[in-house]
């Protein structure tokens, strides 16, 4: 088969779109081509390999042994070339372009937004795109990766690079108001007798377990969870409310509250294990200077983003 360079370049950039879409049709809308073009370019490219990359049914497309090995080469490769072009076009390695920064809707509305903004006030020649995406909205394949993630957890993988921030400390809070009104809260078996705030579907749900010296205590689905959210937020506004109480609410975030005397730490004695935190991107050979400066800015945020003493000691 006789095949263009750059025809075939095309497939390889419509086929990594599609990983990354998950679907044909999401992937034509994302080109601005049509689905039949980009059926036919897949078909082209698995034509061309001797090899099925992706699995498809009615409902979804799911990438194959060989489509998986494609995506991450392939990935490197389109890389190593926008690389290339980046270089040439910026030899004084000015720092210009665009660069995306995900991150937890809670990080993305108190924190991130305000780093994003300074730094495209120090750098007026960048443009920052904010995407709030929980810790289980991300796979292997998820483009986000091409730039920056702030997330809790590890996807194993070969090219993904993981740079380990300052953990982030939990706290157990209620405000004043539900406190005064409920039984003392004592031990953690106390909080049976209370409403608790849930998650799910979120990096902070699941299991928790207490420490205090040499006892534990694990706190599980057991509890009366009236309302469960994806959305720390709105959990952390019912809260403030007194309708409940939160188990896992990160120390930054009620610093302010604690201040004012809105919340209150619960059990402060039963330590909370710190949840560690990372920021991710997929490896490449050369970083932008964008890049570079933006990653380095990021991590000097995070690690020195607001506490309070009480929670820097907890």
């Amino acid at each position: 088969m006789d095949y263009d360079n750059n025809r075939g370049m095309r497939d390889w950039l419509v086929f990594i779109k599609i990983a990354e879409m998950g679907s044909l049709s999401n992937a034509a809308q994302e080109l601005d081509i049509s689905v039949a073009a980009v059926s036919k370019s897949l078909a082209r490219l698995e034509n061309y390999v001797s090899a099925t990359l992706l699995r498809r049914d009615s409902r979804h497309l799911e990438l194959t042994d060989a489509g998986q090995t494609a995506y991450i080469k392939a990935k490197e490769i389109t890389g190593s070339f926008q690389s290339l072009l980046d270089e040439l076009r910026n030899p004084d390695k000015i720092i210009r372009g665009n660069i995306r920064l995900t991150a937890p809707a809670i990080v993305c509305e108190f924190l991130a937004n305000q780093w994003a903004w300074e730094f495209t006030e120090m750098h007026p020649d960048t443009k920052i795109f904010l995407d709030s995406r929980e810790r289980n909205d991300l796979t292997l394949s998820s483009p986000e990766f091409d730039d920056l993630v702030l997330k809790s957890g590890h996807i194993e993988a070969e090219d993904l690079i993981y740079r380990k921030l300052s953990p982030l400390k939990l706290v157990l809070c209620a405000s004043p108001t539900y406190l005064n009104q409920h039984d003392k809260i004592t031990h953690p078996s106390d909080l049976e007798k209370h409403t608790i705030m849930g998650l799910h579907h979120h990096g902070l749900s699941g299991p928790l377990t207490l420490y205090r010296q040499n006892e534990c205590y694990t706190i599980d689905g057991s509890l009366h969870t009236r309302v469960s959210s994806n959305n720390l937020l709105g959990i952390l506004n019912l809260v403030l409310q007194g309708k409940g109480i939160n188990l896992m609410t990160p120390a930054w975030l009620t610093a302010g509250y604690l201040q004012k005397n809105d919340l209150e730490v619960i059990l402060p004695e039963w330590k909370v294990p710190d949840m560690p935190i990372y920021l991710a991107w997929r490896h490449r050979q050369y970083y932008s200077p964008l890049f570079r400066h933006f990653q380095s800015f990021i991590e000097n945020k995070w690690n020195n983003r607001p506490q309070i003493e009480l929670l820097r000691n907890a």
